[in-house]
């Protein structure tokens, strides 16, 4: 017998959409576009066509409660996920859930509690980064010992000053806004993958040229094995080019991974630093995001188990939530 593909609908007619789904669609089997929902139908038939879906929904409602829609992804703001992401779930629909899982720790403990009630829906987080080959190897240099005792643990995601316009939803403190939303989830995701163990924050500084909104926020952190780190995120930071970088330093030697958010870009290397031994290793260049297409799928079809679970989703915003407390913020708010 020949497998049914997964059906996919799209809660929002998002830019990330492109990316995370319709740019990889075509290299994975399984997985067909079924269905696009915007709060205006004409902008959600457009969309449709421009992707290719056969159907159109006015309304997330209505394409949660689609009979020949078995799962969705869900690119709406980060102040959007619990409400969508647990309707979903409670319809028996699979869930891709676009990062961070929730506005808050409280939102996405409320996630993972609906997760837990329905076992045989699949609940993924979309850190599209962790299913890369470029992390099973970041993994493996950590754990093959050559870097001895590991000391500390830094990680950053910066972008230009510019690059994200006052108008952008990003610095919307109701939708979810804030440096360490957008692009500290993964600095702090990289420290945690590295370290095996979640830390507990020191201390927190952030800027915010909007108020309650960082634009940038860097955190002191230490791990119950007594390593050290910091993670560092900006919206705002000086010079023209983008920052992504994990860096682990132990007692042998250094690795630092660069850009271990898209090494499908050609520019990431892996480079281990042993003192009297240097290697460079360049990135897989295959998408990041269709790596995650393919998990999500077997974990529908075959039930494979697949690492950015709801619970994990979970400790990320408790450090999130962690780090703006400790920077004198408040969490994003909880969802109305």
């Amino acid at each position: 017998m020949t497998t049914p593909n997964v059906r996919l609908g799209l809660v929002a007619a998002s830019r990330i959409a492109q990316k995370a789904v319709i740019d990889p669609l075509p290299d994975v089997e399984g997985v067909e576009l079924q269905a696009v929902a915007a709060r205006d139908a004409s902008r959600a038939r457009e969309a449709a066509d421009r992707w290719g879906a056969p159907d159109a929904y006015g309304s997330y409602e209505e394409l949660i409660g689609a009979d020949d829609v078995d799962a969705v992804y869900i690119g709406t703001p980060a102040s959007l996920h619990r409400e969508w992401a647990i309707a979903a779930i409670e319809a028996g629909k699979h869930v891709l859930c676009e990062k961070p899982l929730a506005s808050n720790a409280d939102d996405a403990r409320r996630i993972a509690e609906a997760a837990g009630a329905h076992a045989d829906v699949v609940v993924m987080e979309a850190f599209h980064w962790r299913y890369h080959p470029y992390a099973t190897r970041i993994r493996e240099v950590i754990e093959s010992g050559e870097l001895g005792r590991i000391d500390r643990i830094d990680a950053s995601f910066d972008i230009p000053d510019g690059w994200i316009g006052r108008d952008d939803i990003r610095w919307d403190l109701p939708l979810g806004g804030g440096a360490t939303m957008d692009l500290g989830c993964y600095s702090i995701q990289w420290a945690r993958f590295a370290a095996g163990e979640d830390p507990d924050v020191v201390s927190a500084d952030a800027v915010c040229p909007v108020d309650g909104v960082d634009g940038s926020l860097g955190a002191e952190l230490r791990w119950p094995s007594g390593v050290t780190g910091r993670v560092h995120s900006s919206m705002i930071a000086p010079g023209a080019s983008v920052e992504a970088w994990l860096r682990v330093t132990g007692e042998h030697g250094t690795l630092l991974a660069t850009n271990p958010l898209a090494p499908q870009h050609g520019n990431s290397m892996l480079i281990v630093d042993l003192g009297d031994r240097v290697w460079h290793e360049p990135a897989e260049t295959t998408a990041t995001y269709m790596h995650q297409l393919v998990a999500f799928r077997d974990a529908i079809v075959d039930g494979a188990p697949f690492p950015t679970t709801t619970e994990d989703g979970v400790r990320n915003m408790e450090i999130i939530d962690a780090c703006y407390r400790a920077a004198g913020l408040d969490p994003r708010p909880i969802a109305d």
